[in-house]
């Protein structure tokens, strides 16, 4: 018979979802147990513990009771590890932040321990809640690393990026390599040099290096396409757009400013 253990770990909350009249359904990504679902009993009461941990993209330690036999676990309690208060103060850092978390929920296995990715995901948040511009340039990077972490590493070649020298080059969405014009790839995708340059910095490079990287609005565009488009190919139908989607939305119904 399955015993019943207590779990202290780490967490980062992917999405949350109302149950009842006054509890949650909330799904973590954990340190120690990978992706799961766990029940918030009493989360949406005035006077909850729980407070704000709960939040997509909040940091949290938690503990929960864990039952192998069972596909949603209970919370007893949540409390933030680190508060990323200044992450939700603006929309191009909402928008990045919730992509992430999205991204993740879909990617993910159900309780299979992924320490790496934890900890790019932290770190992209953290990264998130102090950037002060270009911050646009961690969405490619989370999703070239985190492709490489499960097992699908963009193939950049220094020598085959530094070989498009014409106004454009391809990308391989098979293998996320990018070659000449004149190359031959799997499964092609033809895009400017600035494009094919940036994401190669984005898929390479460490995060310093990226948050430096200066893109126009059009080549931001392309190189989030051309990232979108290599994961597609690879995940199929579990890329998620779901975000995207109403973000672009709510950006329609804004007035246009200055970049991020």
């Amino acid at each position: 018979m399955a015993q019943r253990s207590i779990v202290r770990t780490k967490a980062v909350v992917l999405r949350s979802i109302d149950y009842g009249e006054t509890s949650q359904i909330v799904t973590l990504f954990t340190q120690e147990k990978g992706k799961l679902g766990v029940m918030a009993k009493g989360a949406r009461r005035p006077k909850s513990s729980f407070g704000a941990t709960l939040q997509p993209m909040a940091y949290t330690q938690v503990v929960f009771y864990h039952k192998p036999s069972r596909t949603l676990q209970t919370l007893s309690e949540s409390s933030h590890v680190q508060s990323f208060h200044r992450l939700r103060e603006k929309l191009p850092t909402i928008t990045v932040g919730l992509r992430i978390v999205e991204l993740v929920d879909a990617l993910m296995e159900e309780e299979d321990p992924q320490p790496a990715a934890f900890a790019l995901v932290v770190r992209a948040l953290h990264r998130l809640n102090i950037a002060e511009a270009r911050v646009s340039n961690l969405w490619p990077y989370v999703q070239l690393q985190l492709a490489q972490i499960l097992g699908v590493a963009p193939a950049v070649d220094r020598t085959r990026v530094e070989a498009v020298t014409g106004d454009e080059g391809l990308l391989s969405l098979a293998d996320g390599g990018v070659y000449p014009a004149d190359g031959t790839p799997d499964q092609p995708k033809r895009a400017s040099r600035a494009a094919l340059r940036a994401y190669a910095v984005c898929a390479r490079a460490d995060l310093d290096t990226v948050m430096r990287l200066t893109m126009s609005p059009a080549v931001r565009r392309e190189v989030e396409a051309l990232v979108r488009d290599f994961l597609r190919y690879q995940f199929d139908d579990a890329y998620p757009d779901r975000s995207r989607s109403v973000i672009e939305q709510i950006e329609g119904a804004k007035p246009t400013g200055r970049a991020t």
